[in-house]
C-alpha cells in the first residue's frame, strides 16, 4: 500500500534493489511513462567521493503527453520535470520506491490546471509503484 509522506509517495517491497528496478520500469511502462534519466547514485558516490552506501538510483520519468499538457500551461514547469522515482535498498531488506508526489511539485505552481494534471499523473505512478512493488 501506497505511503504519501509530505511530499512523496513511497512503498517497500520485498524484492531485492535490482529486481525492484526492473519491475518499476516495467510498470511505468505499462502506465505510458518512459525512463528519460538515470542516476546510479551508489557508484556516482563512489567514484567521486569514494564512499560505499547502499544501492540508490533515480530514475526520471515521463509521459509525454502530461508533459506536453504542462508546458503549454506553463512554459517554464520544465524545472519540475521529468518525476523521479527512487529505487533505493531498506536498511531492513528489500527495497523502498519512492516518487515524488506531483501534487506536491504541481502545488508550487498555484496553478489549478497544472494541479489537475498532477493529479492524473499521481494516480498512475501510485499504480505503477502498486503493481512493481506487489509479490508475485
Amino acid at each position: 500500500m501506497i505511503d504519501q509522506d509530505r511530499y512523496v509517495l513511497k512503498v517497500r517491497t520485498p524484492h531485492a534493489p535490482e529486481a525492484a528496478d526492473e519491475r518499476v520500469r516495467a510498470a511505468l511502462s505499462a502506465e505510458g511513462f518512459g525512463v528519460l534519466t538515470e542516476i546510479d547514485v551508489t557508484a556516482t558516490l563512489k567514484a567521486k567521493l569514494d564512499v560505499e552506501v547502499a544501492p540508490y538510483r533515480i530514475l526520471g520519468a515521463c509521459k509525454p503527453s502530461y508533459a506536453h499538457q504542462a508546458i503549454a500551461i506553463d512554459p517554464m514547469i520544465g524545472g519540475l520535470l521529468p518525476c523521479n522515482v527512487v529505487v533505493r535498498a531498506h536498511p531492513e531488506g528489500g527495497s523502498e520506491l519512492i516518487a515524488i508526489d506531483p501534487a506536491a511539485m504541481m502545488g508550487l505552481t498555484g496553478d489549478a490546471a497544472l494541479e489537475g494534471i498532477a493529479g492524473q499523473v499521481a494516480e498512475e505512478l501510485t499504480r505503477a509503484l502498486e503493481v512493481a512493488a506487489a509479490q508475485d
